[in-house]
């Protein structure tokens, strides 16, 4: 009895291992882009992910069910918001690299603080909401 689980987390999600349970006992975990047929004990059973902070998602699963690890909403917001994060102050290190001073402008002092401070947030906020979700392709 097997069942096919496929990781679809994007290239942030991709840096940490997702760890798998069915019924509750530890089965595998997936790292980066794996996609892994897995053998269950049972014809039908829960297959939930456990992260940090007990966050976790779980669902019904069959013998031959397809099911794919995906973001959530939340998790690509944090993500986006982390690479337009980075690559504004990675754009105001090296402008201050290569006329020795920081920008003149004041909205683009308010602008690196803003973006800063909405980082942290949603940063924050999202430690206590699922990261991923397990989602059925295709029931068996």
């Amino acid at each position: 009895m097997e069942i096919t689980v496929k990781r679809c987390t994007g290239l942030l999600g991709a840096l940490t291992p997702i760890p798998l349970e069915f019924n509750g006992d530890m089965m595998t975990s997936l790292s980066g882009f794996q996609e892994k047929v897995v053998s269950i004990p049972e014809s039908e059973g829960t297959l939930k992910y456990v992260e940090s902070l007990n966050r976790s998602d779980q669902v019904h699963v069959r013998q031959g069910d397809v099911i794919t690890i995906r973001r959530t909403a939340l998790s690509k917001v944090t993500h986006l918001l982390f690479v337009i994060t980075l690559l504004y102050f990675l754009s105001a290190n090296i402008y201050i690299l290569v006329t020795g001073a920081p920008y003149d402008h004041e909205w683009a002092r308010l602008l690196g603080l803003l973006l800063a401070i909405a980082f942290i947030v949603v940063g924050i906020t999202s430690l206590f909401f699922n990261t991923y979700r397990l989602v059925v392709e295709k029931r068996s």
